[in-house]
């Protein structure tokens, strides 16, 4: 029963996904049916554009339906470890590693259980066949000399290609290749084969262009180490698709591929590389990691490769997962998505757990050049291949090395929470993917047929005044947004310039607090240097009583120039214990703490306050100007718009001030000649008088350099200071502005859609009585078909019966 309802399910969304294609692809025979030729540039709910590319996914998801299939693209900067961190999921080396870029074509790369040896299918390898026809006639009219001068020859790969082709070696591709060097070969061949038709080498057509769709790209079945015991909520299939790199992908045809095999894919892996992350930040390469987040949505992961390569100096977990979510991904990316790896441990840790477990040894390092990688890894650089073979016979040793590496690469957590779930999903995924994107084509299908349909009906004066309506509407949208953007900017001054004058006020409570401090301290001093001259009844007072019972109340709050801040040339407090000076660090520590918590919270509670304004201010202008616009509109069009500006709950990260780094080693002991005072009796008084003569002992003090302090507790403020800036620009920037952008390109894309589709329905109305009479008996019938599979698609009503399966 469980069985024949999966298969129910799937023949049923095969159906649908057949039929809708079908829909398209006649809606596009029907001659004149669908606008968007050419240099047509108007938006609308369907044309010729949207019809062709929503055909070829349709098709690749009904190839992922049949196969159950979840889809994880994996895409990485040059250099950044792709293929290693694709090994290291494999749990072996699949995928071959070179310098130069290596992906072209989409490679698929799926888990079969039990397939130890890869085998690699290339359904469609005609259009290489017929570029390598092209390139070995090209060869017959190069001389020699000619040949070394072309870019592919400069490698030996390439090199060696070129000779097998012109001497008539390789003439054509093979479609099947089983084992690694099989595999590796096959993926250098299509790779430099597409490199060598590049404008630097024959000039010829690219032969991906060819490539329309999954089902055509090579396929790799090999069995996943981690995935081989898991468990699935619904049988089903996992498949990575190794993909063309943001900064590899230089040509047109292959950025176009990187940008459908994103769309497509039902999540996105991107893959960073840790040692050039400041690199990443470069303009082409910044740009082209936005738009994969942006193609990819809530769908990305990120892993950031060589982590292992961190230093002491270098950026930490929480800093990375940080800095790449907010300077590289525009907060495009939670940090909960985001994994500092090492991929290459990962890969030999894998691969020795994957040995081990099929044949309880590893390989000989002789036969098998990761073996000597891996040993070098657990055991040391200093592990000779020669001395030291004996090493790897410890079974139970090496497994436990295996596990502490893969333990200390850091991929269990994005291998569970990524590679994990998304395999025991698979079916699910599949499944609602599909339907996700039929109900959503079918929704913006019926929407165009119906509002042409409906424009047959229309006087066209009435038609030409909507559109002019439409116009008109877009056209107040565009001086509402410029308001908006300006109410934002003018927002962001006053709120830094608020956050300036509480900084400088903060600064100065600082500053008076430790010269107070200071002035305290050296009448302390004189008073113990007029004590130790002329000595005195003790008491119990003590040298130092405390200044501050509670900080002062809230100074207004601002915030003064560094440079202004200028101590005595004098700037230390001397004791004559240790206890006085710890005591003294210790009160000075408490005072400036407990102002400056208070200046923080004055900080972030002003920031809250004047965000939550500024939010509600803006919502309140869009509101009035937009709102009469799209009650307008929706009377137009008898349709409803429900879209609505939202903005993200902002708060101000922690302003830190590191006190007890500040404050230590700040008690500095030297010993000095003191000189002192005693009364004596002489002998030439008969020792009937006492007289005062001075000696001199050495004596340890504790010296307290107590406007240094104060210079470093400004220091770390002013920092704090910049940081709260820049956080306030990149919220008025790129949260607040963006959000107000994404709204209004949003709204006027909406509007500008409709009037599309009103400009082809006036188009209709300008035509013949016979033409028009054609177009509208095709668009009835496209419209009762396209009503009937909307009715189809709300019976399968998925999450139900991906519930009923999932707990079957």
């Amino acid at each position: 029963m469980y069985t024949n309802t999966v298969a129910a399910l799937q023949e049923e969304i095969l159906r649908l996904l057949d039929q809708q294609e079908q829909r398209l692809e006649e809606m596009l025979n029907v001659e004149d049916f669908l606008f968007g030729k050419n240099e047509d540039v108007q938006s609308r709910s369907l044309d010729q554009k949207k019809a062709s590319l929503w055909m070829k996914t349709l098709s690749d998801e009904k190839a992922k339906v049949n196969n159950l299939e979840m889809t994880l693209a994996v895409v990485g900067t040059m250099k950044a470890g792709k293929s290693t961190t694709i090994n290291a999921i494999i749990g072996r080396e699949v995928l071959p590693n070179r310098n130069r870029p290596m992906t072209t074509l989409p490679t698929i790369i799926r888990h079969k259980s039990g397939q130890h040896t890869p085998q690699l299918t290339f359904p469609n390898p005609q259009p290489f066949n017929k570029a390598l026809a092209e390139i070995s006639k090209k060869l017959l009219h190069i001389p020699q000399e000619k040949i070394s001068e072309l870019s592919i020859y400069s490698s030996e790969d390439g090199k060696r290609l070129v000779e097998s082709i012109r001497l008539g070696e390789l003439t054509h591709l093979e479609s099947n290749h089983t084992g690694v060097e099989g595999v590796y070969e096959f993926l250098k061949s299509i790779n430099d084969i597409s490199r060598m038709c590049d404008a630097q080498n024959f000039n010829l057509p690219s032969p991906l262009t060819e490539y329309k769709s999954i089902s055509e790209f090579p396929i790799i079945e090999i069995e996943f180490f981690h995935l081989k015991n898991a468990d699935q909520s619904v049988a089903g299939n996992l498949a990575l698709i190794d993909t063309p790199g943001p900064n590899e992908a230089g040509q047109s045809h292959l950025r176009h591929i990187l940008e459908e095999q994103l769309q497509k894919a039902s999540a996105v892996l991107s893959v960073l590389d840790y040692t050039q992350l400041s690199s990443e930040a470069d303009a082409e390469v910044r740009s082209e990691i936005e738009k994969v987040a942006e193609l990819s949505g809530d769908r990305l992961f990120v892993l950031v490769n060589k982590y292992d390569q961190k230093d002491r100096n270098s950026m930490g977990k929480d800093e990375v997962k940080s800095y790449v979510s907010q300077e590289l991904f525009k907060d495009m990316v939670t940090p909960t998505r985001i994994f500092p790896v090492s991929s290459r441990s990962g890969y030999l840790a894998n691969y020795a757990l994957s040995e081990i477990d099929r044949n309880h040894k590893l390989p000989s390092p002789t036969q098998e050049d990761w073996v000597e990688d891996f040993a070098k890894q657990v055991f040391g650089e200093t592990w000779d291949i020669e001395e030291d073979q004996e090493d790897l016979n410890d079974i139970d040793r090496i497994q436990k090395s295996a596990e502490r590496l893969w333990s200390k690469s850091n991929f269990v957590e994005p291998l569970d929470l990524v590679i994990g779930k998304a395999y025991g999903d698979a079916a699910l995924i599949a499944l609602k993917s599909a339907i996700a994107k039929m109900v959503h084509y079918n929704t913006e299908i019926i929407q165009y047929l119906k509002m042409r349909n409906q424009s047959a009906d229309l006087d066209i004066k009435v038609l030409q005044q909507f559109i002019e309506q439409l116009n008109y509407d877009i056209h107040l949208i565009e001086k509402v947004q410029e308001e908006s953007d300006q109410l934002g900017q003018e927002a962001g001054h006053t709120l830094n310039a608020n956050i300036s004058i509480a900084f400088e006020a903060g600064e100065n409570s600082l500053k008076k607090y430790i010269n107070e401090f200071f002035e305290k301290g050296k009448i302390n001093e004189r008073m113990e240097q007029e004590r130790q001259k002329h000595p005195v009844e003790k008491n119990d007072k003590g040298i130092f009583v405390r200044i501050f019972d509670s900080v002062l109340s809230e100074p207004k709050r601002g915030f003064a120039s560094l440079n202004s801040y200028k101590p005595d040339s004098d700037t230390v407090n001397k004791f004559s214990s240790k206890d006085e000076a710890d005591k003294f660090l210790y009160e000075l520590h408490s005072v400036l703490e407990k102002d400056s918590a208070n200046l923080i919270h004055v900080m972030q509670q002003q920031v809250a306050d004047f965000t939550k304004q500024t939010e509600e201010k803006l919502k309140v202008n869009i509101q009035s100007n937009i709102d009469p616009i799209l009650k307008e509109a929706a009377l137009t069009l008898n349709d409803t718009f429900d879209l609505q500006v939202s903005f993200k709950e902002h708060s101000i990260n922690s302003i830190n001030i590191d006190f007890d780094d500040i404050m230590k080693g700040m008690v500095e002991e030297k010993s000095e000649s003191v000189t002192k005072y005693r009364t004596v009796r002489k002998w030439y008084t008969l020792w009937l008088k006492q007289h005062e003569e001075s000696y001199s002992v050495n004596q340890n003090f504790y010296y307290v350099d107590t406007k240094k302090i104060g210079k470093d507790v400004l220091t770390q403020l002013a920092t704090s200071q910049n940081q709260l800036k820049r956080e306030l620009e990149k919220y008025i920037q790129k949260e607040l502005i963006n959000n107000l952008n994404s709204y209004f390109s949003e709204l006027k894309a909406y509007l500008d859609k409709f009037r599309g589709n009103l400009l082809d329905g006036l188009a209709d109305k300008q035509e013949d009585e016979f033409v028009l009479g054609k177009l509208l008996v095709a668009m009835q019938k496209f419209l009762e078909d396209s009503h009937v599979h909307d009715e189809d698609l709300k019976q399968l009503n998925p999450e139900s019966i991906m519930y009923s399966l999932s707990h079957a």
